[in-house]
């Protein structure tokens, strides 16, 4: 299909995207059997839900589910960032989760876009409790607002990228201090 064509041979229709990925670990203790902190991992929505900016997380499917995240561009205009996960997980070792492509349609309005994400966290035992690995990859093609299509595509690219530096900082930082407050919580009412 050929890109729709403007009266000026220089404007175009056609949809420009900026590539944009991250990743970041964090290694949480819990002073919690391995069994209790697994078992908490386990619940995806709930975990999910603990991100910064997740607006919503939700299961579609035997160990599949949707994680919305939502951002603004910087220019008052809002986005959602959808991301379908399968859940695979080796029993008390290890909890991955993969994109999945068999999500449902998306009824989101604005601007929304899938992204893939992988995380995986390891469990081991260790004196008093647990440690869990965590780590997160996240890999997005952002549609670039029609009010920045004129801005060279290296100048959004590099702003992007600034940003989604920013953000995964801004989102390992919140979902470290919100795991960490809320594992306790779920602790107790789960003992």
């Amino acid at each position: 299909m050929q890109p729709l064509r403007s009266a000026n041979p220089a404007i175009t229709t056609e949809q420009r995207y900026i590539d944009l990925g991250g990743q970041v670990s964090h290694t949480f203790h819990f002073a919690a059997p391995l069994d209790l902190a697994y078992e908490y991992f386990l619940d995806v929505p709930a975990v999910f839900r603990l991100l910064p900016d997740a607006l919503d997380c939700h299961g579609y499917g035997p160990e599949r589910y949707r994680l919305i995240v939502g951002a603004t561009d910087g220019h008052g205009h809002s986005m959602a960032a959808i991301f379908d996960l399968h859940l695979q997980a080796d029993p008390g070792q290890v909890i991955r989760i993969v994109p999945a492509s068999d999500g449902p349609k998306h009824s989101l309005s604005g601007l929304a876009f899938p992204g893939a994400l992988c995380a995986e966290a390891a469990f081991f035992p260790e004196p008093g409790g647990t440690m869990v690995e965590y780590s997160v990859e996240i890999e997005l093609s952002i549609p670039i607002p029609s009010v920045l299509r004129f801005m060279p595509t290296s100048f959004l690219q590099t702003l992007g990228e600034r940003s989604m530096e920013f953000k995964m900082t801004h989102m390992i930082n919140g979902f470290t201090r919100n795991i960490a407050r809320d594992f306790y919580t779920w602790a107790v009412g789960a003992g």
